[in-house]
């Protein structure tokens, strides 16, 4: 049971390895997207799709970890929680308690971090579509849509102006 316990105290540690990893990923992504570097960023977005491959290979043995860990301790896998577990370590192998609770909080952390990080970045990329939108509504003219004032779908390809050679260069 210990060895089982401490292959899963390592997992969730390289776990956590690479969640700080894709924090710093994405905080790099938020200046990548202040700064316009759409080449840069597209090369960032690869290595962090490659990085979260990863994680997701060590999420699936976590979770075999996991499963494993409740058959012994006789809890059904959909119920088992890190509660739980922390709760039966602290009593059964309490030498591995503190370590235990740490890479826990850990993980806690490191997802609460990325997922604020992520959603900064998603109001970035917002803010500059918006940005682009507007941009483009100047070059183009405000139209009315794609909808008449009866509620029918109608083509607005005529109510747009016509782009010469050099409009559509820039």
């Amino acid at each position: 049971m210990e060895k089982l316990l401490q292959d899963f105290i390592e997992t969730i540690a390289k776990q956590n390895q690479v969640l700080e990893r894709l924090a710093a990923l994405g905080q790099e992504k938020q200046e990548l997207i202040i700064a316009g570097k759409v080449r840069e960023l597209d090369s960032l977005i690869q290595k962090e799709g490659i990085t979260v491959s990863n994680l997701d290979k060590m999420e699936g043995a976590r979770f075999k970890l996991q499963e494993n860990l409740a058959v012994q301790l006789g809890f059904k896998a959909e119920e088992f929680s890190a509660k739980k577990l922390l709760a039966w370590v602290r009593e059964g192998c309490p030498e591995l308690y503190p370590a235990l609770e740490e890479v826990i909080n850990q993980l806690d952390y490191c997802l609460i971090r990325l997922k604020a990080i992520n959603s900064h970045n998603h109001e970035l990329i917002d803010q500059s579509l918006v940005f682009i939108g507007e941009i483009q509504s100047l070059f183009n003219g405000d139209v009315a849509g794609i909808y008449s004032d009866k509620g029918l779908q109608s083509d607005e390809f005529e109510s747009r102006p016509r782009l010469n050679l050099l409009d559509k260069k820039i």
